[in-house]
């Protein structure tokens, strides 16, 4: 990915532009494998609960680790990037949905939870953190290996910062592509230097991942083995929160 590749530009935001932003934002959720429910993407309840009820039961019973799937990047710096491009999304999609809900709107579609009715919006705020460190380390790596950074493209994500259960919804499968889309670059990386704070970030991503599926009434750790995403395949889930 070059800077050309995820430069964008902002548009204004008309009555038009906000129903093909969440044409862009339910397409991306089909392509993940969610449902609509009330025409926010939303895990079916049913199957949510069929596939936790399975999965803490043992699941499948001779689970496979997966294979890697096809490298698609042309150097290190190309996978960097395509790395910070993702942490900026997730970094923009975070601060968004916090100034636009707000931490009374947090605590009050978590009411009835304990403890973390009181906590989730600071939880919130400690991953949308995660995701800017992530996005400048990744750009500092990028410069010491002689490449150009790229910078943050302009996203939009609809009524998915604007609604709670949305945005968690929403939350919860960015994770879950950014964790996948880690482990499916990971295995092209060439500097074994870079292998080990790529892991790092790997590893954090995933705790996201989990937290967010919690808060979604999902099991956090559903399967014993992670599907990786190809370059392409994350980029095309990716694409409809990015402004062409």
């Amino acid at each position: 990915m070059t800077a050309n590749d995820t430069r964008r530009n902002a548009i204004p935001e008309s009555t038009t532009d906000r129903t093909a932003s969440r044409r862009r934002v339910l397409a991306a959720s089909a392509a993940i494998g969610v449902a609509t429910v009330g025409g926010s993407p939303f895990v079916s309840a049913a199957a949510a609960h069929e596939e936790d009820d399975e999965h803490e039961n043992g699941g499948d019973e001779n689970p496979q680790p997966p294979e890697a799937v096809p490298n698609e990047f042309e150097s290190d710096v190309d996978i960097l990037n395509f790395a910070r491009t993702l942490e900026f999304l997730e970094a923009t999609f975070y601060q968004r949905g916090i100034e636009n809900i707000g931490d009374d709107g947090l605590t009050q579609h978590f009411e009835g939870w304990g403890p973390i009715q009181d906590r989730v919006a600071d939880r919130i705020r400690v991953v949308r953190n995660h995701e800017v460190t992530h996005a400048e380390v990744l750009g500092s790596t990028v410069e010491a290996l002689g490449g150009e950074p790229v910078p943050s493209p302009e996203f939009d994500f609809g009524t998915a910062v604007e609604d709670p259960a949305e945005f968690i919804a929403t939350g919860a499968l960015l994770e879950d592509v950014g964790v996948s889309a880690y482990a499916g670059a990971a295995p092209s990386i060439e500097n074994p230097d870079i292998v080990p704070p790529a892991l790092s970030i790997h590893s954090v991503e995933a705790r996201h991942a989990s937290f967010l599926r919690e808060l979604n009434t999902e099991i956090g750790f559903p399967t014993a083995f992670d599907e990786p995403r190809s370059r392409s395949e994350v980029l095309e889930l990716a694409s409809g929160f990015i402004v062409e």
